[in-house]
Parts: structure tokens; sequence; C-alpha cells
């Protein structure tokens, strides 16, 4: 158990480092425990032009195999962010798939399973190493770029929504997919906006609702009357968010739906932590301890020239250090002078 575990460690931080470092040219491990990766090869992408919209960069495959006849292939993919992935997830994952705990999101479907990590979205399909052997696979994926999910999932009304059809839209491929009535131009994906796809219930049954997110309020109260002006959608803007509902049969259940997509904005109030200089009395305090601190370096600087003076004088007395013979005073004798002068004058 101790060998494993040592085993475990030691692939971790050698794939860590290779990560770190970029080194080798294969997205995928070498090794996943008793599976030994054949040679890796790109494969057949499904729906290309919808994967690169969400920022594929690298995809690789690769059977890997082990001694006593098992099999499985995997498959990785690398898009630029964590929005991406996460997009290409929701896209690729089986309707009739279950949640299990791998990387960030995963689900299983028979001999098949789905996962995202961080910028990346990997599958299995075969016989599946086990639970450690992913992990240590995850972990040594070459620029992981961790981030937060898409701001819009957390506006989602999920209690309605029906399981399974969420979509992320990044872009004119994606829209054109799920809501063709709606153009580009109406949406303005130049904003940098993204949409959140879904058919959620109603009272007469399920509705299609897209939720789009803006950089700003004013952008998104500006493209709100694009909106507006198409036929067979209902739209509401709320803050940096617009919800459109897609071919409504009742308006007013889409304006109930609606209704659900709420905008909180999150103030953060920033607090500094108190300085010593905040405070009156501690500058009153500092003030006379730095006056205390320079009397006291005027004094020994006093008694260090006189002390060195003096004993200047009793060693070496012809030295510049040394005091002057006698009194050291020199006086000018202008008592004289002074009252001469008077009576001069007078």
């Amino acid at each position: 158990m101790l060998g494993r575990f040592s085993r475990a460690i030691s692939r971790i931080a050698s794939g860590l480092l290779a990560a770190t470092l970029g080194f080798g040219a294969s997205l995928l491990h070498e090794a996943l425990g008793p599976f030994e990766r054949e040679e890796p090869r790109a494969f057949e992408l499904e729906e290309p032009e919808l994967l690169r919209e969400f920022g594929l960069e690298e995809h690789e495959e690769a059977r890997y195999a082990a001694p006593d006849g098992r099999s499985v292939i995997v498959r990785a993919m690398q898009f630029y962010d964590d929005t991406g992935a996460v997009a290409a997830y929701a896209w690729l994952k089986p309707p009739d798939a279950t949640p299990v705990e791998r990387g960030e999101r995963a689900v299983e479907a028979g001999d098949y399973t789905l996962i995202q990590f961080a910028n990346y979205v990997v599958s299995l399909r075969g016989d599946h190493p086990d639970e450690e052997d992913i992990e240590i696979a995850l972990a040594y994926l070459p620029r992981p770029k961790p981030t937060a999910d898409p701001p819009v999932f957390q506006y989602v009304p999920g209690d309605l929504l029906v399981p399974g059809t969420g979509r992320l839209i990044l872009g004119p491929v994606s829209l054109a997919t799920l809501a063709p009535d709606l153009a580009p131009s109406v949406v303005g994906f130049h904003f940098g906006t993204e949409g959140y796809y879904g058919r959620f219930l109603s009272p007469d049954g399920e509705m299609e609702m897209v939720i789009w997110s803006y950089p700003s309020n004013p952008i998104a109260r500006e493209q709100v009357q694009a909106f507006h002006e198409v036929d067979a959608v209902v739209a509401k803007q709320d803050g940096p968010l617009i919800a459109v509902a897609l071919n409504p049969e009742s308006a007013d259940d889409a304006q109930l739906l609606l209704a659900r997509v709420r905008y909180r904005a999150e103030v953060t109030q920033h607090v500094e932590e108190a300085k010593r200089y905040d405070n009156l009395r501690n500058i009153i305090l500092d003030t006379f301890i730095l006056c205390g601190l320079l009397a006291t370096l005027m004094i020994l600087g006093g008694v260090l020239v006189a002390g060195t003076r003096r004993l200047a004088g009793r060693v070496a007395p012809d030295s510049i250090v040394a005091p002057p013979e006698g009194s050291g005073m020199q006086r000018l004798g202008i008592d004289g002078l002074g009252s001469g002068s008077r009576r001069n004058i007078n």
C-alpha cells in the first residue's frame, strides 16, 4: 500500500513538473496505472466548427493497454480557457449520463466517461483504470488554466431547468444551432457576450430561454432594444443580463419565466487595515519618541567629541583634534577701542 502511494505521489510530481515547464508534445500521460500508452494520434472531431468556436487548441487520442488484456481509448481536448471547456463538455455530454466525481465535473454512461478539468475535456471509453490513476492523468495535463465558471451560471433558475438541456452559446455557430431566430448582430458577440440556453418548465409545458451576460449594464441596456425588434421573442433586461424567451406560446408564461432571472449585484466594501499613522495619539507619541532619540544622539555626540579631544590632548597634543593650549578662549580687546571712538566723535 505504501509503495503504491509513493508511486502515485511520484507520478503526480513528475506530471506537474512537466506541465509547469511545458515539456513533452503529448497531452496524454504515458501510463494509467497498469495501462501503457500506445502512440498518440489526432482524431476526427465531432462538430469541428463548434469546438473551434469554443477555443479548441489541441486534441489527441491514444489507446492504453494493460497486461491482462484490458484496454481503454482516451481522448483529450485542450481549450483556450475554462469557459470553452465547460461549453464543450455540455455539448458532448450524453443525455442519459450519470454524474460522477472526476476532475471538476464528469458523467458516466456505460463504458464511457466524460470529464471536464480546467481548460480540458477528457473522455475514456473501454475498461476504466482506477480513479487514482485517472486523477494522476488529469494532474499531468500540460498548461492547465483553472478559472471560475462563467458568471451567467449563477443566474440560471436551476429548479425549472429541464435536465440535460443546458448549453453555452459563445458565438454564431452555437447560436445558429440553438436559436436560429436570433442574428449574431442582435446578440452582439463583439462585446464578449456569453449566453446560456436551456429548456425550462412553464405552466404550459417547456419553454426555450437564453440568458445573455454582457460586460456592463449600459451595454445590455442598449442591446436589449435589438431583441425587442425580433418577432416571436420576449426579452427582459436586468443589470448586465438579458433574458430572452424563444417562441413562447403564452406571453404571460414568458413573463413569469423571465421574472425568475434576477441580477444580484455583489458589492464588496474595501476595508483597509488601520495603519499606525491613522491614530493621532500614535502620531504625538511617535513625535516625542523621535525628539527624545534626537536629543539623546546629540548628547552622546557631544560627549564623544569632547572625550575624543581630551584624549587627543593627552596622547597627541600636536594633532589637529587636540584642544588648543591655555583657556582656549580668544579675546578681541575692543572695550577700550569702543570708548576712544566715542571720545573722538565728541
